[in-house]
C-alpha cells in the first residue's frame, strides 16, 4: 500500500486549519493557567488566614478540574452540536492536566498519609502516567499510520483482511496448477495460510514491527530460482499480499493501542473523580474547620 497525502487544495486548507486551531490557544492557555495558579495560591492563603485550613479550597479546585477534564470524553461523543474542534478541546485538556498536577501537590503533597488519601495519590500518579502515555501515542500514531498506507477505518479492517486472505488462497491454487510454481503453493500451505487466517500475537498487537513481513517476503524471494516467468509473477503478487496483510495488522494494532490508552486514562479519571467526591464528603463529615 502506498502512502496517502493531501492532494487537493481543500484538503491542505483543512489540515492547516486543524493544526492552527490547536496552536492558537497555546499562549492564552499558558496565561490563563498561570493566572489560575496565582488565584489558587491567593485563595489558599486567604483561607488559612480566615479559617486556618486551606484544604477545602484546593480540594474543591481539584474536584472542579476533574469535572473539566472529563468534559473532553463527553465532547468526543457529542456530534449533534458545534462545540468547537476536538483538537482545541484536547489542548485545553492537556493544560488543565498540568494545572491539576499543581493543584494536587498544593492540596496533598506528593504522597499523603491515610488509606483513602493513599488510594487517591496512587490513582492520581497513575492517571498522570497514562495521560502522558496517551499523549505520546496520539502524537506519534498518525505518522505510523501514514507509513502503513491509506488510512482504513478500524471497523473495516476485519473485512479487508478477509479479502486479502481470499486473494492469497486463490493465488496459491493457481500456483499449485503448475509444476514450475508449485513451491509457492507449498510455502503457502506451510507458512502463509496461518499468517493470512489467524490474528497476530499479543506482543505484536502491543509493539507492532515489520519483522514477520520481512521474513516471509525474504523466504518468498528465495523461491525465485525454482520458478519460471509465470511463477515469478505469482511470487511478486503473493509478496504484495503479504505486505498488504501486514499493513492491515499494523493499522489495527496502532488504532487499538490508541483506543486502549484513551479508555484506560478515562476509566482511571472516572475512578479518581468518584474517590474525590467520597473524600470531600468525609472531609465535611469529620472536619472541624467547616
Amino acid at each position: 500500500m502506498n502512502r496517502s497525502f493531501p492532494t487537493t487544495l481543500g484538503e491542505k486548507i483543512l489540515l492547516s486549519r486543524s493544526g492552527t486551531s490547536s496552536r492558537v490557544l497555546i499562549r492564552p492557555a499558558w496565561i490563563l493557567m498561570l493566572l489560575g495558579a496565582g488565584l489558587l495560591i491567593w485563595m489558599r492563603s486567604y483561607w488559612i488566614a480566615r479559617l486556618g485550613n486551606e484544604a477545602f479550597v484546593t480540594g474543591y479546585a481539584l474536584l472542579l478540574i476533574c469535572f473539566a477534564l472529563a468534559a473532553l470524553g463527553i465532547r468526543k461523543r457529542i456530534h449533534a452540536f458545534r462545540l468547537g474542534p476536538v483538537a482545541v478541546w484536547q489542548s485545553a485538556h492537556h493544560y488543565l492536566g498540568a494545572f491539576c498536577l499543581f493543584a494536587y501537590v498544593l492540596h496533598a503533597g506528593f504522597m499523603p498519609d491515610g488509606w483513602i488519601e493513599s488510594i487517591l495519590g496512587m490513582l492520581f500518579w497513575t492517571i498522570l502516567g497514562t495521560g502522558f502515555l496517551s499523549w505520546y501515542v496520539n502524537r506519534n500514531s498518525p505518522r505510523l499510520l501514514r507509513a502503513a498506507g491509506p488510512a482504513i477505518l478500524r471497523s473495516d479492517i476485519p473485512h479487508a483482511k478477509i479479502l486479502v486472505g481470499e486473494q492469497a488462497c486463490q493465488l496459491a491454487i493457481q500456483a499449485a496448477g503448475s509444476t514450475n510454481s508449485a513451491v509457492i503453493a507449498d510455502y503457502y500451505r506451510t507458512k502463509l495460510a496461518d499468517f493470512f487466517s489467524t490474528s497476530r500475537p499479543w506482543l505484536y498487537r502491543t509493539f507492532p514491527t515489520g519483522k514477520k513481513r520481512r521474513q516471509l517476503i525474504s523466504d518468498l524471494e528465495n523461491l525465485e530460482r525454482y520458478l519460471d516467468d509465470r511463477g515469478k509473477v505469482l511470487m511478486e503478487r503473493m509478496s504484495q499480499l503479504v505486505h498488504d496483510r501486514d499493513d492491515l495488522d499494523f493499522q489495527s494494532a496502532i488504532q487499538n493501542r490508541m483506543r486502549f490508552c484513551a479508555a484506560l486514562h478515562t476509566f482511571l479519571l472516572g475512578a479518581f473523580t468518584v474517590f474525590v467526591i467520597a473524600h470531600v464528603w468525609l472531609a465535611h463529615q469529620y472536619s472541624s474547620h467547616w
